[in-house]
């Protein structure tokens, strides 16, 4: 880690817990950061869906096409979980920082 590395990190954690500090600056960070984990998986279950997907357009037979749809069903089923459990945690989080 360069020098210049560390002393960037150092700023952005003191901008970070300076925002801590006061309420509204709480509940920017718990929004940043559950926006930030909401784009995360999604990117993440939009990647795996596109790979099931080619998947089900390489299938042979019919069991592969099956697996396919099956493991489609269950990317989305998984990313809409995740996104769903970072949107609650966010919420939780800020009605936890606000009084």
């Amino acid at each position: 880690m360069r020098i210049w590395n560390l002393s960037l990190a150092t700023f952005v954690l003191a901008v970070v817990l300076a925002m801590l500090r006061d309420e509204v600056g709480r509940v920017a960070v718990i929004v940043f950061l559950a926006g930030l984990g909401l784009m995360a998986s999604g990117l993440m279950a939009i990647m795996a869906l596109f790979q099931t997907l080619g998947a089900f357009g390489e299938a042979r037979g019919v069991v592969a096409h099956v697996e396919a749809l099956a493991a489609s069903a269950v990317v989305l089923l998984v990313g809409s979980a995740a996104m769903l459990a970072a949107i609650y945690a966010g919420a939780w989080l800020v009605n936890l920082a606000v009084p």
